[in-house]
């Protein structure tokens, strides 16, 4: 079973570069790290960081060699172009989705590609949507639960990712799925 966390980094980071991705982003995006650990009992998962400097980087990568590898910012743009790719080619085949991302983001990636995700979606998959209300009405869910999928959603206020309730469906339903 493999899930897929889509996140931005964090304006707060470590003192040393010599973590993993996952490890060097802080502050805030702690919350995502932990995420990632709590579904790595149960699935293989993958997390997804967005970065406007490195575009988007495996959570597992050692950070001093993703800012080796990417000597130039590589802008906005690019990495709104890997993000919608990576959801795509991750939808494919993801058993759970998770995609906590900024208004600005999640409209550029998400809402860009979604008729495309809905159509690549596994069907039975559990995806779970952290962005703003108006992000989230935007999208037909209709169509992924039409696919059999749970459809999760957390309407973010202010800086938090996702809320305790959603964090804990969402564990849940992985769980269940992983056990089945």
């Amino acid at each position: 079973m493999q899930t897929h966390i889509f996140a931005e980094g964090s304006n707060t980071t470590a003192d040393t570069t010599d973590l993993s991705v996952k490890e060097y982003y802080q502050g805030l995006f702690g919350m995502v790290a932990g995420l990632h650990d709590e579904l790595a009992e149960f699935t293989d998962s993958h997390l997804h960081v967005l970065s406007e400097e490195y575009g988007v980087i495996d959570g597992d990568k050692i950070f001093s060699e993703v800012s080796n590898e990417v000597p130039e910012p590589v802008g906005s743009e690019e990495m709104v172009e890997q993000a919608k790719a990576e959801l795509l080619d991750a939808a494919d085949d993801a058993d759970g989705m998770v995609i906590l991302l900024s208004t600005d983001i999640f409209q550029k990636t998400v809402g860009e590609v979604w008729n495309n995700l809905v159509e690549a979606a596994k069907p039975g998959s559990i995806w779970c949507l952290g962005a703003a209300r108006s992000s989230l009405d935007a999208l037909d869910l209709d169509a992924l639960e039409s696919k059999g999928c749970t459809v999760l959603t957390y309407q973010r206020v202010g800086v938090a990712r996702i809320g305790t309730e959603t964090r804990q469906e969402l564990l849940d339903a992985v769980k269940q799925k992983a056990t089945q």
